[in-house]
């Protein structure tokens, strides 16, 4: 990626901005916006957890699905196969299993209780695992999941995509309304998302072209997210679907910036952030259950995705300092990068 490259910026930025909001997503305790509190607050949790970052997955999946036809790597399908397994499928299992293998440890051997996660029955066991039909026991990866599948009809989109790309469009929008895919895309907002992604790169859409009107769609936004908390509004597949479209141009105004340089700086650890952090979250939600007498909990909603960004962080510099083919191998990249390389983040969709 180079200075003079800013689509590729912005994605660098876009994907760290994101998945730190995923961590703020995920931040507990998580409370239904029917029952969200009377406070202001309350009003700003659930403005940031119900709205703003519920635009997390639609935005991660629109820029997979432009990388991945971007890279036409979706016509030889042996090899993005391949590609995938490596980047998507291995990391996956890793960060799962050996957190399913602590749950085991901690919860079925040593007793103790933590969340709410019950494995009674072979098919809780086998979604725990491998998230067949449901959330795997790393409930974030859930993403990975459906990104698999999708990258699984990557061809079979990629040739409407060439050939009918606007009737292919009209076909997936049908697959979502309906939710004709089932338990195969657990999220089935992410098909069309995804396919418009692929629309941008293989019909070589100006991706700059609406950012003469980014403060308006970034206020257009603003505004539907105030509007799905004040009217407690759960479905919010619809405002998922159009999320993108307002976020990506507003990211304009952000990437030439001291601090839009240095968010696309940090897109080098996003996807790391990404695996690991909800044993993290885990961890400091139940330090502070300990402590919270003490700990106003507006300071410890703010403070903690700071702070698991922070660790994880650190956690990758060592990690890749001290066994960096092991590490590399395992957060999906297919040889040690430098962490000077800013590329390697785009790889991984």
């Amino acid at each position: 990626m180079t200075q003079a490259d800013p689509i590729e910026r912005r994605i660098s930025l876009l994907r760290f901005v994101m998945i730190f909001g995923v961590v703020l997503l995920h931040t507990p305790p998580y409370t239904p916006i029917a029952e969200i509190g009377p406070g202001l607050f309350d009003a700003v949790v659930a403005f940031f957890q119900h709205a703003v970052f519920r635009s997390t997955v639609p935005v991660l999946t629109l820029i997979s699905g432009y990388l991945l036809y971007r890279s036409a790597i979706d016509q030889y399908p042996a090899r993005l196969l391949r590609k995938k397994v490596g980047s998507i499928l291995v990391p996956f299992l890793f960060f799962n299993l050996t957190l399913l293998g602590a749950y085991v440890l901690l919860v079925e051997v040593a007793g103790l209780s933590i969340g709410n996660t019950r494995l009674d029955t072979i098919q809780d066991w086998l979604n725990a695992a491998f998230g067949l039909t449901a959330s795997p026991i790393n409930y974030p990866l859930n993403f990975l999941r459906d990104l698999m599948a999708l990258f699984i009809l990557a061809p079979l989109l990629g040739w409407f995509l060439r050939r009918a790309p606007w009737p292919g469009l009209v076909l997936v929008l049908l697959v979502f309304h309906f939710n004709l895919d089932g338990m195969f895309v657990l999220r089935n907002v992410m098909l069309p998302i995804f396919y418009i992604g692929g629309m941008a790169a293989v019909l070589k859409w100006d991706m700059r072209a609406l950012d003469r009107y980014a403060p308006w769609l970034f206020a257009l936004f603003m505004i539907l997210c105030a509007a799905i908390v004040h009217f407690r509004v759960e479905n919010t597949n619809y405002f998922r679907l159009v999320a993108p479209i307002l976020i990506w141009p507003a990211a304009s105004l952000l990437v030439s910036t001291g601090v839009g340089r240095w968010l696309a700086r940090m897109s080098r650890y996003s996807y790391f952030l990404f695996l690991a952090h909800a044993p993290v979250l885990l961890v400091v939600s139940v330090v502070y259950k300990r402590f919270s007498a003490h700990i106003p909990f507006p300071v410890y909603w703010v403070l903690t995705p700071v702070v698991v960004t922070g660790v994880l962080v650190a956690t990758y510099k060592v990690l890749a300092r001290l066994m960096p083919v092991t590490f590399n191998t395992l957060i999906g990249n297919a040889r040690p990068r430098t962490v000077a390389n800013p590329e390697a983040v785009l790889k991984k969709c």
